[in-house]
């Protein structure tokens, strides 16, 4: 097992523990998987109104609470899917709803940071790579599950991406561009890494 992946795997261990209780109080209640995914971009909306909090400010503890908002956020990705099998509810359509939401809550924390962080151009420039990286991530995926292949390789999946940006905030807010740059690498690699894969797949198919 590569240190990525066992890392990987503790962290989203340590999210399922935190978000545990909720899960067994939303299965009594049996609450509906698609309200859960819904409620999750409340949390991202929070968080942009924590960002902005911060630059009107400059007060950094409030970047900081937006980060661990987004880690919540993250944590609260987890519930939907947990409540959706405990309640042998999970679908092909909840699975779409969740994706699509998954891709509007990653915008709003990009665009937060866009609005909320002096930036220059060539940073500026380097998120919307970034952007486009992400959702060029997703949609290779997508495509190649449309096409009978399935693909999930690659370091810097979505939650990843979340997870970095929730704990810089945190830990380093004044270096989101630095952030930014390394995400950027890691994120064009795992979408470069993904379309070669199924190239290659297809290929041999």
């Amino acid at each position: 097992m590569s240190w990525s992946r066992e890392t990987r795997g503790k962290v989203y261990a340590g999210f399922r523990w935190l978000v545990s209780p909720l899960v067994k109080s939303f299965v009594r209640l049996g609450m509906p998987p698609a309200v859960i995914s819904m409620a999750g971009i409340l949390f991202t909306g929070v968080a942009f109104i924590l960002m902005y909090r911060g630059f009107a400010s400059g007060v950094s503890g409030w970047m900081r609470a937006a980060g661990g908002v987004i880690l919540f956020a993250a944590a609260w990705d987890i519930v939907d899917g947990e409540v959706a099998r405990a309640l042998g509810k999970a679908s092909a359509k909840g699975a779409f709803l969740d994706s699509v939401l998954d891709r509007v809550s990653e915008f709003i924390i990009f665009l937060g940071i866009f609005l909320f962080f002096d930036f220059g151009k060539l940073d500026s420039a380097l998120l919307f790579a970034l952007l486009f990286a992400s959702y060029s991530i997703s949609y290779v995926r997508a495509r190649a599950e449309g096409v009978g292949i399935h693909c999930k390789v690659g370091f810097f999946d979505r939650p990843t991406r979340v997870f970095i940006i929730g704990v810089a905030l945190i830990a380093i807010p004044y270096y989101m561009n630095w952030v930014i740059r390394g995400l950027l690498l890691g994120t064009a690699f795992t979408a470069a890494r993904r379309f070669i894969y199924v190239l290659t797949r297809k290929a041999e198919s």
